[in-house]
């Protein structure tokens, strides 16, 4: 009885501890290897002008290249569905359908603009974005950089298991409301899906006041620690609004 209670305990330990496994991360896709993704934006504004608008869009991402730590990633978007409420007045499009009303026809013009156009990031082994080559039609929409530096949470350099977090700053160039993000990752758990890593973060002005909030999950592949999932909100007061923006991504 002795015996079998040792066997056992011995047992439970030997799972903890390979539950408790430490991962290095690192960024490893395979170049060259295409994959398609769907994106779906949710922005709500609340304020003098209030404005919904659900965005889901189909797109395609390549490990283009590596070049010593860091990797070449071109994104280009497929197709774009979109609602938008703003002020009593309701618009869907649909870039695979024909635009049927001037209104819709108008949204069509703007977003065809940035169908098919590449998006080029550097990003690091390590998951920073160390820059983002945006073409002048996805500025001229509202778009900045910071809208596809969040493919993949930033890692650690070291080794960590499940329950060990740690702080990363980025600073954003190019968008007018924020020009910092301190983040605060943790190494959640391992699962059937991948590794999860949680995020809480808080965005600040140049001036170094706090003007909003990002929190969400990443899952990430076992072998290449890309992103395969991920659910990311933001929240932002600016001039007597409060914008609402929730990202999810999937890959096919």
């Amino acid at each position: 009885m002795k015996t079998l209670f040792i066997t056992c305990l011995a047992l439970c330990v030997s799972h903890i501890t390979l539950a408790q496994e430490a991962v290095n991360f690192k960024l490893n896709p395979e170049i060259g290897k295409l994959l398609r993704f769907n994106m779906f934006m949710k922005t709500d504004i609340d304020g003098p002008k209030s404005v919904i608008m659900d965005m889901n869009m189909k797109m395609e991402m390549l490990p283009a290249k590596k070049e010593n730590e860091n990797f070449t990633i071109e994104n280009i978007i497929k197709t774009i569905k979109a609602d938008i409420n703003a002020e009593m007045m309701t618009v869907s499009y649909n870039s695979e359908e024909e635009s049927t009303d001037e209104t819709t026809k108008m949204i069509g013009e703007q977003l065809s603009r940035i169908i098919n156009k590449k998006i080029s990031s550097i990003v690091s082994e390590k998951g920073k974005t160390i820059d983002v080559n945006l073409p002048t039609s996805f500025v001229a929409q509202g778009f900045d950089a910071s809208s596809f530096s969040k493919m993949s949470p930033t890692f650690p350099d070291n080794e960590v298991t499940p329950g060990e977090s740690w702080e990363s700053i980025t600073e954003v160039n190019e968008n007018p409301l924020f020009s910092t993000i301190e983040m605060t990752s943790t190494f959640l758990e391992e699962n059937d899906e991948g590794y999860v890593i949680d995020i809480q973060g808080k965005m600040l002005h140049s001036s170094g006041e706090e003007i909003g909030t990002m929190k969400g999950s990443y899952t990430l592949d076992k072998q290449t620690h890309f992103t395969v999932a991920s659910a990311i909100k933001t929240t932002i007061e600016v001039q007597g609004s409060t914008i609402i923006s929730d990202v999810e991504m999937t890959v096919d």
